[in-house]
């Protein structure tokens, strides 16, 4: 459900994700953060969002 909502206002399926990590995890976290950059980085500029502002 979530999903098609993001998919609605202009949000590509893969920059969203959810994780559970308990504030004794650093190094998990530290791993997913790194994770998730290289994913939203490697899908570039949100095409529909960049459509919309030019």
């Amino acid at each position: 459900m979530l999903k098609r909502l993001l998919e609605y206002v202009g949000f590509e399926p893969g920059r969203f994700q959810a994780r559970w990590i308990s504030g004794s995890e650093g190094a998990k976290f530290t791993t997913t953060i790194k994770d998730m950059t290289e994913k939203i980085k490697s899908l570039g500029p949100n095409k529909k969002m960049r459509d919309d502002i030019v």
